[in-house]
């Protein structure tokens, strides 16, 4: 499904204490990579609710959800502890764990409001169609309400061959089988695109 191996050798390299996250995680730049956080907070209100950031890396989403939204819980886990390790050192007040969900139960069953992922499924990793499907059946055990997930979109001109395009429909129809709505947000950034995947109209 992903090799892990993959993931070691691209970014365990980029972590030090003196870069910016940006850099670390493989993203265009800072501003890109903010607009892809800024996404979830226009679309959800994530005060006062429990958000797992899955892909934490060095815990830039926290910074971001502590300054601009009240009584948010956050729990950032990522599945190398190399990037664990850095975001507990540049946020001591979060809440940041090492762990691989596809391999071990770490979460009852509806322990977090909001399920949110940054860049997880970028990397070619081995069967990235597989490592997709099986991780949202993850998601969606552990979300109570929101999944929400970006992805690169393979209709932007500019392509390299160490990531993975998904198309939006199949993303879609992927989502849909564990939700009752699904809807995507394009133009944030060029290459990307977001799913936003609400498990039941009420919650």
């Amino acid at each position: 499904m992903y090799d892990r191996r993959i993931l070691e050798k691209h970014y365990i390299p980029r972590i030090n204490s003196s870069d910016k996250g940006h850099v670390i995680l493989d993203w265009e730049s800072e501003d890109a990579q903010v607009r892809r956080f800024e996404v979830l907070f226009d679309h959800i209100d994530v005060s006062g609710r429990s958000i797992l950031d899955v892909g934490c890396g060095i815990g830039d989403l926290y910074r971001m959800a502590a300054s601009r939204c009240d009584a948010v819980s956050y729990t950032g886990i990522d599945i190398l502890p190399e990037m664990v390790e850095e975001a507990r050192l540049r946020h001591p007040e979060g809440n940041f764990i090492t762990g691989d969900l596809l391999k071990e139960q770490l979460f009852a069953p509806g322990s977090f409001d909001i399920l949110f992922s940054s860049g997880i499924f970028n990397l070619k990793v081995g069967d990235n169609h597989a490592f997709l499907k099986r991780a949202l059946e993850v998601f969606f055990s552990i979300s109570s309400c929101w999944v929400v997930f970006n992805l690169l979109d393979p209709k932007h001109p500019v392509q390299r061959d160490i990531y993975y395009y998904f198309e939006p429909e199949e993303a879609l129809e992927m989502a849909k089988k564990h939700a009752d709505h699904v809807e995507i947000v394009y133009d944030y950034v060029p290459k990307d695109y977001t799913v936003f995947a609400k498990k039941t109209l009420d919650c």
